[in-house]
């Protein structure tokens, strides 16, 4: 459609797509373009299952199928292109852009809004890109085999359902016998938290000390995924492996 106002939509059986998100012609269109109607078209198939067949309860949850399915078509991309740390440089640009943007200033918002003054006004880069990361951390908190498990019940638990972030949440701790009650309250703050760290090295003891705080809207303290390894200031190679 060429007069789509939106990039593309995935109704069931029947997706819209703005003809520049899904035509290219060879002669024209650049690299990037290419990944871009392709990381499209796959955000759009993935929404099938995260969007479709598991859809939201209300529109608050709309990270719930938005965030999730950004994450799936990054993956995707990084993959199917033999790219990932290429793609995941990509992303953070985006992030560090437009969304830290939207967190400072006087439309910052939580991933899951508690309230609306026109539903178009949910579709922002909170909503969508650091909904993605939400999800990402999830990732990295259970690993890929974790994440994958808790996608499983996921779908088992709700195919066919309109449901919610909450859901979204439990799959994933009852997947993998894990405790995320304070991972939750990512769903509900705004704003992007700062860390900060300081650090000490005893060279006689050969002992390496990380002091790690951090900084938010939120009352309580944030789950914040950290990973953390050592280099050699000369070489640049890695001596303590990043966990």
């Amino acid at each position: 459609v060429d007069s789509f106002n939106m990039g593309a939509m995935e109704n069931k059986s029947l997706n819209v797509f703005n003809t520049s998100c899904v035509l290219a012609d060879p002669k024209t269109t650049t690299d990037a373009t290419y990944q871009r109607v392709e990381g499209i078209i796959g955000h759009e198939y993935f929404h099938n299952w995260t969007g479709n067949r598991v859809t939201c309860r209300d529109w608050f949850q709309l990270t719930l199928k938005e965030g999730l399915t950004v994450f799936r078509d990054q993956q995707f991309s990084g993959q199917v292109n033999d790219s990932v740390a290429v793609q995941r440089i990509k992303n953070v640009l985006v992030v560090r852009g437009s969304q830290f943007r939207e967190d400072a200033g006087p439309m910052s918002h939580p991933i899951r809004p508690d309230s609306y003054i026109a539903m178009d006004n949910f579709y922002t880069a909170t909503v969508y890109r650091k909904g993605a990361e939400i999800i990402r951390m999830y990732d990295t908190i259970l690993t890929s085999e974790g994440f994958r498990k808790g996608m499983d019940l996921y779908f088992k638990r709700h195919d066919g359902s309109a449901v919610t972030c909450d859901d979204f949440l439990a799959a994933m701790a009852d997947a993998n016998g894990v405790d995320l009650n304070q991972f939750s309250r990512w769903y509900s703050t705004s704003g992007t938290p700062t860390v900060t760290y300081a650090s000490e090295y005893d060279d006689k003891k050969g002992v390496f000390k990380l002091a790690l705080t951090q900084s938010s809207r939120s009352e309580d303290p944030l789950f914040i995924p950290v990973s953390v390894g050592l280099l050699d200031k000369e070489s640049g190679k890695e001596v303590v492996p990043t966990k």
